[in-house]
């Protein structure tokens, strides 16, 4: 049997992006070894088209990754070698030292204007399949763990899944609690779920006005797996940039994508019921990563937000939300 070692460290979302190329090497008849940090473990764990998961040794420094790569593929006897780093990091999300940074906005998103799924493809050496359909992602989760998220889902309600924030401050919604209470006030049988780290349960306590049998706080009480399969059984998804936006393309679940500094072309072209918005801001898309919020991002001054969410307007996410609840309400 051919075997294909895959390396691919980085972010949640940076792992869910590729699981259309594994998905397609394994239809392919590879046997498939993945190197990945913590937070691939996390994503492939109990997915069954992995064989081998090599985990990468976090001590290893920075400048020596790439001899640690070459001893490993000297270790392990394959015969295709797929490495994904800086595939869409300081590819297509810029790094500061990257010369674009800089360039004009028209400029940058000349270069970055590109579908993340697409280019993993091309990354890869592969064609991108004629079906749209095998461009979305995929994960795997056990029956325990269909069954565990499901205690969260009110039946009787319209169920929001909405995603505090994402990898940075640069991802935080300032409206999310007017919002909330505008969609409660109209509608009662609406139930919304907050999900996120631990920091996010601040941005959770204006939620505690609302009624509690309109809201569930779990900000730092679920685990990733948990947050990611959740976006199954709800009847709406509302997530920045970030993991939980990329794992509700798994499924049909209507979503809205909150998107600052990227597109729907880079996240969501091949998502089903997407609803995402784009960010009107004069910086977005900027198509940059943001490492020091304070220093790279415009901010507006009273929410203390970034310029890109602040300028998503809070009516248009609130008819948004309502088109939503129109076409695929019970």
């Amino acid at each position: 049997m051919k075997k294909v070692l895959i390396v691919r460290l980085g972010a949640y979302g940076d792992m869910i992006i590729i699981s259309p190329v594994i998905q397609q090497l394994k239809e392919m008849g590879y046997h498939i070894i993945l190197n990945c940090g913590e937070r691939g473990k996390e994503i492939y764990k109990h997915d069954t088209r992995i064989d081998e998961m090599l985990e990468h040794d976090e001590s290893i420094p920075i400048e020596k990754v790439a001899d640690h790569w070459d001893v490993l593929k000297k270790e392990v006897e394959h015969d295709l070698f797929i490495n994904f780093s800086e595939s869409i990091e300081c590819n297509i999300a810029l790094h500061p030292l990257n010369p674009l940074y800089v360039y004009p906005k028209k400029d940058r998103e000349k270069h970055c204007n590109k579908n993340y799924y697409e280019q993993s493809f091309k990354w890869a050496n592969m064609m991108c399949p004629d079906n749209p359909v095998l461009m979305k992602p995929s994960l795997m989760f056990t029956d325990f763990e269909h069954d565990e998220v499901k205690q969260f889902i009110k039946k009787d309600k319209f169920n929001i899944l909405w995603c505090l924030s994402g990898s940075g401050k640069n991802k935080v919604y300032p409206w999310t609690d007017h919002v909330m209470g505008e969609t409660i006030k109209k509608y009662k049988n609406v139930h919304f779920i907050t999900i996120g780290d631990e920091k996010c349960q601040l941005l959770e306590d204006l939620g505690k006005m609302f009624p509690e049998e309109n809201i569930t706080m779990l900000a730092g009480k679920t685990t990733i797996r948990q947050s990611l399969l959740l976006t199954k059984y709800v009847n709406l998804v509302i997530s920045p940039d970030t993991g939980v936006l990329h794992a509700s393309g798994c499924f049909d679940t209507p979503k809205i994508g909150l998107l600052g500094h990227t597109t729907k072309e880079n996240i969501t072209k091949y998502f089903i019921n997407d609803y995402s918005i784009e960010s009107p801001g004069e910086c977005s898309p900027c198509f940059k990563l943001i490492y020091e919020y304070d220093a790279q991002c415009p901010i507006h001054q009273a929410t203390q937000s970034a310029w890109c969410m602040y300028k998503i307007n809070a009516a248009l996410l609130f008819s948004r939300i309502e088109e939503v609840m129109s076409k695929h309400g019970k």
